[in-house]
């Protein structure tokens, strides 16, 4: 009788075991993800410096939390001297962590999402011969858009908007295209 309930319990258990890598699976596909974009931006309220064609680069590296949503962490820099000068500064440049949470739509050929968080922003600049930075917190709305060309590898695409408190400007917009892995 102990034989029995033994082999019931391990038959379960390995049973369990077995059908658990395909209830994950039907959730998400991938539990982390890392995306390596370019693109530009700029600020919206400097003057002089608003222009929107300086140039940058963006790695996004994220983590399902719930199926459709995930937390990612945005690590960024942009060049602000397109127009040579950004407010009192020149060689200005815009260097940001952000970490929001993210929630995804599917759609028939694509997934888009809408995110919404928190960041540490810091410009970095000459003013009269002497290098100045200035930092503060601020918050970043945007949304996204991934086209899938494998099971692990996407096209990402995302526009962006900054609210931060800084010296020279205090709003910022930003589109960035690049690859994102799945893993």
């Amino acid at each position: 009788m102990i034989q029995r309930h033994r082999l019931l319990g391990t038959g379960m258990l390995l049973a369990a075991l077995l059908l658990l890598p395909g209830a994950a699976r039907a959730q998400e596909d991938y539990t982390f993800t890392v995306g390596v974009l370019g693109g530009i931006g700029g600020s919206l309220d400097a003057e002089p410096g608003d222009d929107l064609a300086n140039t940058g680069f963006q790695l996004n590296l994220s983590m399902v939390t719930e199926p459709r949503t995930l937390v990612g962490l945005r690590l960024g820099n942009l060049a602000l001297d397109a127009d040579d000068r950004f407010g009192t500064l020149t060689d200005a440049e815009l260097s940001y962590v952000t970490v929001a949470g993210e929630y995804r739509f599917a759609e028939a050929w694509y997934e888009s999402g809408l995110y919404a968080g928190l960041g540490g922003y810091r410009v970095e600049g000459t003013r009269g011969g002497k290098d100045q930075t200035d930092t503060a917190l601020g918050l970043t709305v945007g949304v996204t858009g991934e086209f899938t060309i494998t099971r692990w590898l996407a096209l990402q695409v995302e526009l962006s908007g900054h609210y931060v408190d800084l010296d020279e400007s205090q709003l910022f917009a930003m589109g960035h295209g690049g690859f994102a892995i799945h893993f």
